[in-house]
């Protein structure tokens, strides 16, 4: 069973709440993410920013369903190798609480072959929460930021970049600058959290879900819960500082960074108001990237043509 069929049946056996963001409890969001070592960062990554991503993940779902993000708990599966490094990860897991105003109330500890983080966090519905599945057809699609930089991030941290080291021989100035902050991207995601209340907001948001497994397969969430399709337009995708230019030359395979590059943590959501409108509303840009249909699929047009668009996100269990 691949991710998608795990969900669903999950949700058969246990309750129908499962298949957003995260559940709602009469006025709360209850969330959980996990982050394992070779899996979601590796031992080359410092703990500082698998702190603060450990949290940030879980306040991108929370935003993404609207919430205030109020409490949250901890569980570590702790590694010989970074037995000393837990003082370290624990200060910077505080400040990034202070920062987002969450509390941090309890956890658990044991031992593990590999760093395991599991934190679940709670969030308080002010006005209502947001869901996947109130998109209509005719909504126009959103996208909250420029995407594409995390999934550079990666692909340069797998060929030898580091956080904040020196680059490779021969690299120039503006391909460093796009690298370290491509990197820093992906290590150090910014949740989108009062963009989430603000969306929450506004009564004609339709529906909203947090860019993880990356835009064509979170796109495809989204559809699934609302029952419609979606045709989203390539060159209206805002794309990440210079990955065209820098990211492009360092090796980087821009379309499907943007198009299928997960941890983005940006929120895509639908609504029938105009780009104007609504990002004067939010006071801060939207970006429009499409329409959803009542035919189902999701379709791309790219230079006046129109093709299927496959969902090739990140999926945990694909082989």
């Amino acid at each position: 069973m691949n991710e998608k069929e795990i969900i669903a049946r999950a949700r058969e056996l246990f309750s129908s709440r499962i298949g957003d963001d995260g559940a709602v409890i009469g006025n709360q969001v209850i969330t959980v993410d996990m982050l394992v070592e070779d899996v979601d960062f590796t031992r080359s990554i410092p703990l500082t920013f698998v702190a603060r991503k450990s949290l940030a993940v879980n306040l991108s779902d929370l935003a993404a369903m609207g919430s205030k993000p109020e409490f949250a708990v901890v569980a570590l599966g702790i590694s010989e190798w970074a037995r000393d490094g837990v003082e370290q990860f624990f200060v910077a897991l505080r400040d990034a609480a202070k920062k987002y105003e969450i509390e941090i109330v309890g956890g658990d500890l044991s031992l593990a072959d590999k760093l395991t983080v599991v934190i679940t966090a709670i969030g308080r519905v002010e006005t209502r929460p947001l869901l996947r599945s109130g998109a209509k057809p005719g909504d126009r699609i959103y996208v909250s930021r420029p995407i594409g930089g995390s999934a550079a991030g990666l692909h340069l941290l797998q060929r030898g970049w580091t956080v904040d080291g020196e680059p490779p021989a021969g690299i120039g100035y503006a391909q460093r600058e796009f690298a370290l902050s491509a990197i820093r991207r992906h290590v150090d995601p910014e949740p989108e959290v009062e963009l989430g209340l603000k969306l929450a907001r506004i009564p004609e948001i339709s529906a909203c879900i947090d860019i993880s497994d990356g835009l064509s397969t979170d796109l495809q969430h989204l559809c699934d819960a609302s029952g419609c399709g979606a045709e989203i337009e390539r060159e209206r995708i805002p794309i990440f500082p210079d990955l065209l230019g820098s990211g492009a030359s360092l090796g980087v395979r821009v379309q499907d960074a943007v198009l299928h590059g997960g941890e983005e943590y940006a929120l895509l959501f639908t609504s029938p108001l105009r780009e104007s409108d609504l990002s004067s509303r939010l006071g801060r840009p939207a970006y429009n990237i499409g329409r959803m249909t009542s035919e189902r699929g999701l379709v791309l047009k790219e230079n006046g043509m129109a093709r299927p668009l496959q969902p090739r996100g990140w999926d945990h269990l694909a082989r």
